[in-house]
């Protein structure tokens, strides 16, 4: 890690560096694999359905408007 002879500021850089290395690069790769496939299994689910196109519109845009009314009320 450090040589004992470090002044407190190399050992905290250290170690700030280390966190990075081994937890938070890990850490991101599985969320930025997670968001892609969320988004591609999205993308097979919508094009699988048994429903009509009209429909599906329907439903995705009553959804994108009961979060677009809770991020308002969020927001103040």
């Amino acid at each position: 890690m450090s040589s004992p002879e470090a002044t407190p500021e190399e050992r905290i850089a250290a170690f700030w560096r280390a966190v990075d290395e081994e937890l938070l690069t890990p850490a991101r790769r599985y969320l930025k694999g997670f968001r892609v496939g969320l988004v591609l299994g999205l993308v097979v689910a919508i094009l699988l359905t048994p429903w009509r196109g009209e429909s599906v519109r329907g439903r995705f845009a009553a959804i994108r408007g009961g979060v677009c009314r809770a991020r308002r009320r969020h927001r103040g």
